[in-house]
């Protein structure tokens, strides 16, 4: 259990963001439909519960695993700042885009941290590396991604300054354009 609430905080919350205290129960209650078997033990004086996937538990997971997933979603509140950004001020646009920057550096930093460890053959999950590497290549890019838009996008905004209204809406429209002129074509 603590390996899993471990790969939340670290890895997980960037993709799937839950409180552990809830993984807990998860676990719980996951146990307590059989699908996982727990097994506690003293550690000290303390008690300590091991859960591994039951018979039950791993046809269920089958199951879901062949279902279809739901789409993907996006919350991101800096973003909805940006959004709103005309009824707000430049520098509170640029407190956003420092958020985006910050929650970037964060996946990059754990990043570093779960390559050197798959690397180094001693990450946990170790033998699920075939996927992970997919997981890292997601993230990656994605903080990447990010870092690269917050930069483009205080930029303009810097330049607001100096610029007319009439100079914003061109440069807006310049801008739709050229992300559009890269779409995938179809």
């Amino acid at each position: 259990m603590w390996e899993l609430v471990t790969q939340l905080q670290r890895n997980m919350r960037f993709f799937w963001p839950r409180a552990a205290s809830r993984v807990y129960d998860e676990a719980r209650m996951l146990s307590d439909h059989r699908f996982a078997r727990r097994r506690t033990q003293l550690v000290g004086r303390r008690p300590r519960s091991t859960y591994a996937i039951s018979a039950r538990g791993r046809r269920r997971l089958d199951r879901w695993l062949a279902t279809p997933p739901k789409g993907t979603a996006l919350e991101c509140e800096p973003l909805l700042r940006v959004f709103l950004g005309k009824l707000g001020t430049p520098a509170q646009i640029g407190i956003a885009l420092d958020q985006v920057r910050a929650d970037a550096e964060a996946i990059l930093k754990v990043g570093r941290v779960v390559a050197d460890e798959y690397l180094e053959g001693r990450a946990p999950f170790q033998d699920h590396v075939e996927v992970r590497a997919f997981v890292f290549d997601f993230l990656s890019n994605h903080a990447m991604m990010l870092l690269a838009w917050a930069d483009r996008t205080q930029a303009t905004v810097d330049a607001w300054e100096h610029q007319s209204a009439r100079a914003q809406n061109k440069a807006a429209l310049d801008r739709i354009r050229g992300v559009l002129a890269r779409y995938p074509s179809g």
